[in-house]
């Protein structure tokens, strides 16, 4: 009877003060009933956007070797609880180069292994110069733009990683800090190749060292 009078009583009181990120429960000591609320929003929720073809050449250029997906979302969210992680990528064809086309697929295969990550594709378009072809990645950038936006519009997260040199991507952070949220720029690089723009927009700014990396190496 008294233990289900505290009970009401917790909830009652966590709703009239507005606690609900706080756990309730009763403890006894001798003949006392004592109540105690804890706090269950010390984990943060996270989010991480990679922007994959920039990802991919900022390591290979700064640090020249192979990274570990899981491991390298998990050093940046550390003990917070990662909600999603979105990779961006343009799908190379197949007919193109049918090796860079077997490698990425293989790729690809072992991204959809690593928990709560979704692979965005983009597109490539074929172009022309002087007689010589190449191809320009399309869409991806303009997907990560409005998802960092709109999550954080609906609240998705509480912290998002933006893993991305481009700083094309300023008016979407600003936009998601706009909703009070926190945009980690993750910097990978030297001076010339991070993003001032990003810096100057973002809530914080990481920076991947060497000591990071050999964390995260496959």
């Amino acid at each position: 009877m008294f233990i289900s009078i505290y009970v009401i009583y917790a909830f009652e009181t966590r709703k009239y003060l507005n606690l609900r990120n706080l756990d309730i429960s009763i403890k006894s000591i001798g003949s006392e009933r004592i109540l105690c609320f804890y706090n269950m929003a010390s984990k943060k929720r996270i989010v991480i956007y990679i922007d994959g073809s920039n990802f991919y050449f900022s390591i290979k250029r700064t640090f020249n070797t192979r990274i570990d997906i899981e491991k390298l979302c998990k050093e940046l969210a550390k003990d917070n609880e990662i909600i999603k992680i979105n990779y961006y990528i343009a799908p190379i064809e197949q007919f193109s180069n049918p090796e860079m086309y077997a490698q990425q697929q293989s790729f690809f295969e072992k991204l959809k292994e690593i928990d709560k990550l979704k692979i965005i594709m983009g597109r490539l378009e074929k172009r022309k110069r002087d007689g010589d072809i190449y191809y320009v990645e399309k869409a991806s950038d303009v997907n990560l733009a409005l998802d960092l936006a709109l999550d954080a519009e609906k609240s998705v997260y509480d912290e998002a990683f933006l893993v991305s040199n481009d700083g094309d991507f300023s008016g979407a952070v600003s936009a998601a800090a706009n909703f009070g949220k926190k945009i980690i720029y993750v910097a990978i690089g030297n001076r010339k190749s991070i993003s001032h723009h990003l810096k100057k927009v973002s809530s914080e700014t990481f920076y991947i060292t060497k000591n990071f990396i050999e964390r995260c190496k496959l």
